[in-house]
């Protein structure tokens, strides 16, 4: 999945090409932890996604709010959480 043949082999250059893949990574992963996040609560699954010590209670809920509100807050939660 991750293709490092093009790291560098100065450590400066390492360093800042490895920078370069995080943000991307990040860029790529973090919607998609966002919709599953969405999803879980959606399936009133989040206990047990919340469960699996992967993020915060408090990422996790603002992941869920965003992806509510990029959707047009369709989704009125009313499982009192925070």
């Amino acid at each position: 999945m991750l293709d490092l043949s093009d790291l560098p082999h100065d450590a400066l250059e390492r360093l800042l090409w490895l920078s370069g893949v995080m943000e991307q990574v990040k860029a790529e992963l973090d919607p998609e932890w966002q919709r599953a996040y969405y999803d879980a609560r959606l399936q009133q699954r989040l206990d047990a996604a919340e469960a699996l010590g992967l993020h915060s209670h408090k990422r996790i809920m603002a992941m869920t709010r965003r992806e509510n509100n990029e959707r047009g807050r369709g989704v009125r939660w009313g499982d009192r959480r925070g």
